[in-house]
């Protein structure tokens, strides 16, 4: 393979878990992958792809949230979330949309997590979300890094048709 390498996938997939109500075990999925660079403009075309196709598609109204998983990690662990435990807050954080706050601690609280890191996490998700540069103030030096990579890949991306679409989502644990 080149160094740097892109590509892109169109095809129909399985589900290896048993569909839930509305979805099917068969469905297409569209994949824009690039590997071998860590610079935030192949990040941006990334997302420039996905603005495209989704507007080519005729869909005008979206967002696209982005994270970084190195941000991620920093901030469960400004939350005081054990290592060990980062899978099993994120799996609960997955599903904030769908069963909100109290669900996700309920979730963390059942699972392990320290009700007060929990709790942390959250309120961490919400400020931050709000006020981005509140996470110089809490992130460790990889979390820094990878905070300032992602705010490039939103000023990267403001020249192209995902600008106004991308939005900052520090609870956004996959994807």
């Amino acid at each position: 393979l080149p160094r740097l390498f892109k590509r892109y996938q169109i095809q129909p997939v399985w589900r290896a878990d048993r569909p839930a109500r509305g979805r099917f075990r068969e469905f297409y999925q569209c994949d824009v992958d690039a590997l071998g660079s860590t610079s935030p403009v192949i990040e941006t075309e990334v997302c420039a792809a996905v603005s495209d196709a989704l507007t080519e598609l005729g869909f005008a109204n979206f967002t696209i949230r982005v994270n970084h998983r190195q941000l991620l990690t920093s901030i469960l662990n400004a939350a005081g979330i054990a290592e060990p435990l980062h899978g099993t807050a994120l799996v609960a954080v997955d599903k904030l949309d769908k069963i909100g706050a109290d669900g996700v601690k309920a979730e963390m609280l059942a699972r392990g997590v320290d009700a007060a890191a929990g709790k942390k996490l959250l309120e961490l998700f919400d400020g931050l979300s709000q006020q981005r540069e509140r996470c110089r103030e809490l992130l460790d030096e990889a979390g820094i890094a990878a905070f300032e990579n992602l705010e490039s890949v939103l000023a990267c991306a403001q020249e192209t048709s995902a600008g106004k679409r991308l939005r900052f989502d520090p609870s956004l644990a996959r994807g």
